[in-house]
């Protein structure tokens, strides 16, 4: 017995022909279709929710571009790692 539960949504016309397309293309059925898609948004709000807390923490230590990034880099493989980069 597969470990899923059945639910029922109700979605705008034009993302159900959309998904019909892509049922037809791929020869997936609906529900593989609705996982595969929100898997990847929980995905991305996860990916999201984890930027915003690294960002946080190089706001507080200082580290701001790509610049900071790469001098933190090279002084930590230098030996010389700053107050600044304690992330």
């Amino acid at each position: 017995m597969k470990n899923t539960q059945a639910i029922s949504v109700t979605i705008p016309v034009e993302l159900a022909e959309i998904m019909n397309k892509i049922q037809k293309k791929k020869m997936k059925n609906y529900s593989s279709i609705v996982t595969e898609a929100l898997t990847e948004y929980l995905l991305k709000e996860e990916y999201e929710e984890q930027v915003k807390k690294i960002s946080k923490s190089a706001a507080k230590a200082g580290v701001f571009t790509m610049q900071d990034i790469d001098r933190i880099v090279h002084e930590v493989r230098r030996g010389k790692k700053s107050k600044k980069s304690s992330i």
